[in-house]
């Protein structure tokens, strides 16, 4: 019996043991205090940027990688996203038609892992319509001609192949090519798609060293534009035949250079083509074409005949970009299908097939093909003078009886003053009549069509002016009217301003001051305000009714909506006024009395500073400033909002973008020789452009997107950069140069 009881106490003792180890042991998924588990799921694979996801909560999408940079959209939970890129705890998405940074922590992200080269790459093909990126034919080991020179003198360029560009794909081009590819995180496959030429050409790529850079080496694409430094076999033919015809003088070089600049020009004149220097793709097939004037050909007279009056087309009232919709984008794609750009239905949304037929229509006609509508498509796409998808325009060299005297400026200029007239039509018409417009004296919109209203105003703006008024709009007139010193239409006389270092007020995030804005935007205003009379008392930095009143007095003797909101616009002119003012008070022969919103520079107030020592701060602190055009003696108000390795800035109006645009004749990467004012009254020698990039603050200035101001940099601070940076540099000498001659 004993003997049983031992056996029991055992048993009872094992199954004790086993039961706690039971419990012990937690149950898949569950915690021991029956808690869910939580387990890492493994991201998803992709094999580059940029790649489709989703958001995991709502989540603030921002202008750069930091909370406190401006909200630019609330993007909903759950909501379909495209990431570019991350860096850090911040990743650069697309949302619709919005562009920003996101926390990383609220989408889903995938890992991106480059895909090794395959032994047995894919034949090569020729990229169907839908799928061109600009024309380019895909390149791989084997293939041979033109465009592989064109590719192994970048690759040559960059500093990732050796030797002598023979256009023949073989194993020292296709390492190369990987290498490339390696170096600015594409897949390397050793194969040059459409896609990867298109950025090697027309981007900013990394070279051999790391740094990103503009390439010389001109696109095989024959529809690209040639600009100042293009290098190629293209740029050759092009000045062989241009020494042919008689405007060149030499051998060709081939490089676009100088001498070749000036022979485009000519030709340009000649067959009756804007002559800005640039050879275009209209420009390139007429050279080409065997049926160009040479330099000693006399052109045959034909005689004008006045068409007859057409009905007028219904426009848009906005621009129009992709995710927009309404009736205004069933008017854009009306006219698009009618013009057989535009193949599906008339729906009102601006999606994908709008955007594309639109770039289509813009390219066709020499416009900037960014698939936005804005006023220079509209004055072409709703006029007569739109062509059909498939029709080729034939150039037609136009004579003058009267030759138009040259102007010679102490610098290179690109800005052209052809006369216009009543049933006039284009891009000249459609600047005009918005500087008509900003000044009050033409209503409605820039249609680009030169009607009576618009003689009239031109009339009234002349009159005012001190010009002859006689409707018509000749070098003289456009030149006041872009100059910056012209009259706006009914100004009232404002209180004489006292001279003064006070800085014109910046703007707070938004951009807007009004009842209820408090801080240091607030306080700078209302000092503003005080000395120049329209305000009474202290400035305290609240914006009550009292300063909402100044406002409007100021807005109203200003010629501005009079709403006693101090948004961009009154802004700005506050700042020019505080520019004026401060650079009037720093000159001894200057007057106190009658002070118009805008000087003339004097060539001895400019300074010649560093970047990173002296006026990067002063364009912290003064972020509205005025461009001068050193060449033309055009200027425009800018906002800056970037301070980098340069400033970033937006043209303030759509006025202030047509004048730029007429300094620059349209929208181009060559800088150009500038003054930069600022509202403290100091001004510094610059260079700038006017092609519009990436990120977009103000939307109703006709620009779509950015441009930059660069400032003396040392040489090592310009090598760092890179070409782009020697570039600006150059400029900015050769105008430092003609300052001084100036002085």
């Amino acid at each position: 019996m004993s003997q049983l009881k031992i056996r029991l106490r055992t048993l009872m003792a094992i199954i004790a043991a086993l039961t706690l180890l039971v419990c012990a042991v937690p149950v898949s998924g569950f915690t021991a205090s029956g808690s869910e588990q939580t387990t890492e799921e493994a991201l998803e694979t992709v094999s580059s940027y940029p790649y489709t996801t989703k958001t995991k909560v709502k989540v603030n999408l921002r202008a750069s990688r930091s909370t406190r940079s401006t909200l630019l959209k609330k993007i909903p939970a759950d909501a379909e996203i495209t990431v570019n890129a991350v860096k850090g705890s911040w990743a650069e998405v697309q949302y619709k038609k919005y562009s920003g940074y996101v926390k990383t922590d609220y989408i889903v992200l995938k890992e991106v892992k480059k895909v090794k080269a395959t032994p047995t790459p894919t034949p090569i093909v020729t990229l169907s319509p839908e799928e061109d990126a600009g024309g380019y034919t895909i390149l791989q080991k084997g293939a041979e001609g033109a465009e592989v020179s064109s590719l192994q003198e970048a690759l040559i360029e960059l500093g990732f192949l050796t030797g002598s560009a023979d256009g023949k794909f073989g194993a020292s081009t296709e390492k190369a090519v990987i290498a490339f590819q390696e170096k600015n995180d594409y897949p390397a496959t050793g194969i040059m798609d459409a896609n990867i030429q298109a950025f090697l050409y027309s981007g900013q790529p990394k070279n051999a060293k790391g740094t990103k850079t503009s390439i010389k080496t001109l696109s095989p694409v024959k529809e690209v534009s040639m600009k100042k430094g293009n290098k190629g076999a293209a740029v050759t033919e092009l000045q062989q035949k241009l020494i042919e015809l008689g405007y060149l003088k030499g051998t060709p070089s081939g490089t676009y250079d100088t001498d070749t600049i000036g022979a485009v020009r000519s030709f340009q004149k000649k067959n009756g083509l804007t002559s800005n220097g640039t050879a275009d793709a209209t420009t390139r097939a007429l050279i080409m074409s065997g049926t160009a004037l040479g330099a000693k050909d006399t052109a045959t007279p034909t005689v004008a005949i006045t068409p007859s009056p057409t009905p007028t087309m219904a426009v848009p009232s906005e621009s129009l970009r992709n995710g927009d919709k309404g009736d205004d984008v069933k008017l854009l794609q009306k006219r698009l299908k009618d013009l057989g750009y535009y193949k599906s239905s008339v729906d009102g949304k601006m999606g994908k097939g709008t955007v594309k037929a639109l770039k289509e229509f813009q390219k066709a006609h020499g416009l900037k093909d960014d698939g936005v509508a804005g006023q220079a498509t509209y004055a072409i796409l709703f006029t007569d003078n739109a062509l059909k998808k498939g029709t080729t325009p034939t150039p037609q060299p136009t004579t003058s009886s009267t030759p138009a005297p040259e102007v010679t400026a102490t610098a290179n200029t690109s800005a052209s003053w052809p006369t216009l007239r009543k049933n006039d039509s284009g891009t000249d018409v459609a600047q005009l009549q918005e500087a008509l417009i900003q000044l009050g004296y033409l209503s409605g919109k820039a249609d680009g069509n030169y009607g009576a209203k618009t003689v009239d105003a031109v009339k009234a703006f002349q009159k005012a002016n001190g010009l002859t008024a006689d409707g018509t709009a000749g070098e003289q007139t456009q030149r006041t009217l872009y100059g910056g010193n012209a009259k706006a239409a009914n100004v009232k006389a404002t209180a004489t301003p006292k001279p003064g270092t006070t800085a014109a007020p910046a703007t707070n995030t938004n951009g807007t001051l009004k009842v209820g804005s408090t801080g240091a935007d607030v306080k700078t205003l209302q000092q503003k305000l005080i000395e120049l009379g329209y305000l009474k008392g202290t400035a305290d930095g609240v914006f009550g009714k009292q300063t909402a009143s100044a406002v409007k007095a100021y807005q109203k003797a200003s010629n501005l909506t009079a709403d006693g909101i101090a948004g961009s616009q009154t802004l700005s002119s506050l700042s020019n006024v505080a520019a004026a003012n401060n650079a009037a008070a720093s000159s001894s022969t200057a007057s106190n009395t009658n002070q118009k919103t805008t000087v003339t520079p004097s060539a001895s107030k400019v300074q010649y500073a560093n970047w990173y020592d002296k006026v990067k701060s002063v364009a912290r602190s003064y972020p509205y400033a005025t461009v001068y055009d050193i060449a033309t003696g055009i200027s425009w108000q800018v906002h800056i909002f970037s301070l980098g390795a340069h400033a970033d800035y937006e043209p303030v109006t759509a006025n202030d973008t047509a004048r730029m645009e007429k300094v620059f004749g349209g929208n181009t990467w060559n800088p150009r020789a500038v003054w930069v004012v600022f509202s403290d009254g100091s001004v510094y020698i610059g260079s700038t452009h006017s092609m519009p990039h990436e990120v977009q603050h103000v939307r109703d200035n006709n620009f779509a997107g950015h441009s930059c101001l660069h400032f003396p940099r040392t040489q090592e601070q310009v090598n760092s950069i890179g070409p782009y940076a020697t570039k600006h540099q150059e400029t900015i000498d050769a105008g430092w140069a003609a300052t001084q001659k100036m002085k």
